[in-house]
């Protein structure tokens, strides 16, 4: 999953500096400054082209090696690789779904593309995880009676 951009026209390697060698860095640290920005960023169209170009390339070549039966643990590492990829690319595209004025801020083919993404994700936990469960498990909307809020971010306390 590594697409390198090393291309030379960035910063010097010996300037003391970690600069994102591969798409899949760039993206994340795409996610990252989405995530602690107080705006949104300029959406990085270029590099999720790319990533997903490469997701859809790699997704191939796995497919390729498990019917030729190539050592299951590569191709494992592989879809690993992959999956940590895509988590990426639905974490940076949810991250700047989160807020409704935020969201308005996307242009029409962004927030289609964030909305396919969701739905990916959606269809993808129905058919690998939630149809394989008791029926009383089934529902991706079904909360826990004591969380009715998005609490995720917030510190728990406990005393042990």
């Amino acid at each position: 999953m590594d697409s390198g951009t090393r291309d030379g026209s960035g910063p010097s390697a010996t300037d003391g500096h970690d600069w994102p060698t591969t798409d899949v860095e760039l993206l994340k640290r795409a996610w990252r400054n989405e995530k602690a920005a107080p705006e949104i960023l300029k959406y990085e169209v270029d590099l999720i082209r790319r990533v997903t170009e490469l997701t859809a390339y790699v997704q191939e070549t796995v497919d390729e090696l498990m019917e030729n039966g190539v050592d299951p643990l590569n191709v494992s590492l592989m879809e690993m690789d992959l999956e940590r990829t895509l988590f990426l690319i639905e974490k940076y595209m949810f991250q700047i779904q989160r807020s409704a004025d935020l969201w308005n801020r996307l242009s029409r083919k962004e927030q289609n593309f964030a909305k396919r993404c969701a739905e990916d994700m959606e269809k993808h936990l129905e058919q690998s995880v939630l149809s394989k469960l008791p029926d009383r498990y089934k529902s991706h909307l079904r909360q826990s009676i004591t969380s009715e809020e998005d609490d995720m971010e917030t510190t728990l306390l406990t005393t042990i």
